[in-house]
């Protein structure tokens, strides 16, 4: 006799975290949400006909088969596919928990900080205070989907969560399998972690945004200058490439299929283990498919894109990437998924602006971040990336001298040598913050002494010069440090993004040579004028502001998209 299966198929906060936590405790294995990739799973292998949920094998209760955060990927519902999957499982039983609507829906907009709301309402193009509506419609639809298809078939066991307890349940479901431990019998919910979002602010509805239509038109055209059918053999794209037919089908630059697909009415999904600048290359086709242009692209996310430029390989059609070489040909710019989204840092719409005034603030320059960035070199294109030298530094071992020649090297990438520089410098506020999968190097005894924590936009808010440095591309923390009542200080590079048109030195920001030799110079000017470096600050914010309009951000994205259709 086959084990028990059981599947919940209520959407988010109807009870899928007790429910899991109830066959937990009685020694069943179960599996709720996983950062979404129950969801994944499941509808990538409907699109693509493979084979579902074998990376939780053993598993009795799958529940929370939904996905709602980032807020830029498209929300996952996998409990609506219930007919798929009682035709890929038809040994398993179907739990269907219900509450009252307008319980569901209050929780729904407000638990986790408003993340379910925000993803909804990115995607749906509407605002949060639509979603009450749509959602009790889409929670009345899918009771009678249910209905439906079950009609009295005993797979289907419902449970009114106002009525019944985690006893209830337990009981019920003991002729199938034993619950003998209910455990915690006050509820269904746990406490929501934090304060919940302002409710009236959720449900506000925002000024209608007026679209400058020669705003969008000049980003759209920055964006695709440099398109050239003439441009020659293409190359040099990454092994995170990925073509899309406009339809279905996702391959790489060798023409092997992606764990990649478009599903009807979902849209672009794949499979769970994929890297995630693969998700950046899902991201630009859900873009696609949200303004209602599925179309033929060639993406490639990568960092650093040195193609179409003189000092990389020709391209011989246009690729959407997220940088690339000022005068390049046939790269394409486009706003970079999970950075660039409106919603997320510096493109935030809500976010509190820089509170203290010009005269307040610390005069000093601040900086924070990785150790992005290569070797310096005095050619165009630099040496080999830092990411690269930390490895050969790990592979040292306890080896002295190997530990040293990658240290040197280390020493001569951009970033860490300016740290270095003016280290203790009392113009200067400097850290080296490590990302999660390089968190082991913050306590090496090499690096550790320039290893400072993260910190929060309002630390930086506290001093009077952001500064900008080059990565393996442009500074990633340009729209966040721009966006003050400080001035930013930033390193010409060379790389261009798809906002690069709208900021002027001098107009915007103090510009600096690379690799920022004359920083002290350039710091020297700030000081002697700082009515200047306030207008600037002012020019700045108004440009970063722009740049986070919901609407203008679509039009954008539109007429980059006609204008790689038109140019065939």
């Amino acid at each position: 006799m086959d084990a028990p299966l059981f599947f919940h198929i209520s959407p988010d906060w109807c009870g899928e975290r007790r429910l899991a936590r109830l066959f937990r405790r009685n020694g069943h294995a179960a599996v709720c949400h996983d950062a979404g990739r129950l969801a994944e799973d499941i509808l990538f292998s409907i699109a693509s006909g493979g084979d579902a949920l074998r990376h939780w094998p053993g598993t009795v209760l799958f529940s929370g088969l939904y996905r709602n955060i980032p807020h830029w990927r498209p929300p996952l519902e996998a409990w609506r596919r219930f007919g798929w999957l009682a035709q890929r499982f038809p040994q398993a039983r179907f739990i269907l928990t219900v509450r009252r609507p307008e319980d569901w829906i209050l929780d729904r907009l407000t638990r986790d900080g408003g993340a379910a709301a925000a993803c909804h309402a990115h995607h749906r193009g509407c605002d949060t205070a639509d979603l009450p509506d749509l959602w009790e419609a889409d929670w009345h639809a899918h009771l009678a989907a249910v209905d439906a298809f079950f009609g009295d078939d005993p797979r289907l066991i419902r449970v009114d969560l106002d009525r019944e307890t985690p006893s209830d349940v337990a009981a019920r479901l003991h002729p199938v399998l034993p619950l003998p431990d209910p455990g915690w019998q006050q509820g269904w919910f746990p406490e929501a972690e934090g304060k919940a979002p302002d409710l009236s602010r959720l449900l506000d509805r925002p000024p209608a945004e007026q679209l400058d239509e020669a705003y969008a038109d000049q980003v759209a055209t920055f964006c695709l200058r440099g398109i050239d059918p003439d441009a020659g053999q293409g190359g040099g794209h990454s092994e995170y490439s990925s073509d899309w037919d406009g339809g279905t089908r996702v391959t790489d630059r060798k023409g092997g299929v992606r764990r990649m697909t478009v599903l009807p009415g979902q849209g672009a999904v794949s499979a769970p283990e994929r890297h995630f600048k693969l998700i950046r290359a899902e991201g630009v086709i859900n873009d696609a498919l949200r303004l209602g242009r599925p179309m033929p692209l060639r993406i490639d996310m990568e960092d650093s894109r040195w193609f179409g430029s003189p000092q990389g390989d020709p391209l011989s059609a246009p690729v959407l990437c997220h940088n690339r070489r000022a005068g390049a040909r046939n790269a394409v710019l486009w706003p970079l998924p999970g950075q660039h989204d409106i919603g997320l840092p510096g493109f935030d719409p809500g976010a509190a602006p820089d509170p203290i005034p010009w005269e307040d603030k610390l005069d000093q320059v601040v900086w924070r971040g990785m150790i992005s960035g290569s070797e310096m070199r005095d050619g165009v294109r630099p040496g080999p990336a830092s990411h690269v030298i930390l490895r050969d530094l790990a592979q040292a071992g306890d080896d002295p001298a190997l530990r040293q020649a990658a240290w040197d090297r280390l020493c001569n990438t951009n970033r860490l040598a300016f740290v270095r520089r003016w280290w203790g410098h009392p113009d200067f506020d400097l850290g080296v913050v490590m990302a999660w999968g390089y968190r082991q190097f913050a306590s090496d005894p090499l690096l550790a002494p320039y290893c400072t924590p993260r910190r929060d936009r309002a630390f930086f808010h506290r001093f009077r010069y952001q500064l900008c440095l080059t990565g393996y591309d442009h500074g990633s923390n340009f729209i966040g440090a721009i966006d003050g009542q400080s001035v930013l200080l930033k390193e010409e590079d060379g790389w261009e993004v798809f906002y690069s048109d709208r900021f002027q030195p001098w107009k915007h920001y103090i510009p600096l040579q690379r690799y920022c030799g004359d920083i002290a110079e350039k710091l020297a000017w700030a000081r002697e004028n700082p009515q200047a470096c306030k207008a600037m600050a002012a020019a700045a914010r108004a440009e970063a502001a722009a740049l986070r309009k919901p609407a203008t951000r679509r039009a954008i994205m539109a007429r980059i998209l006609d204008g790689l259709a038109a140019a065939g």
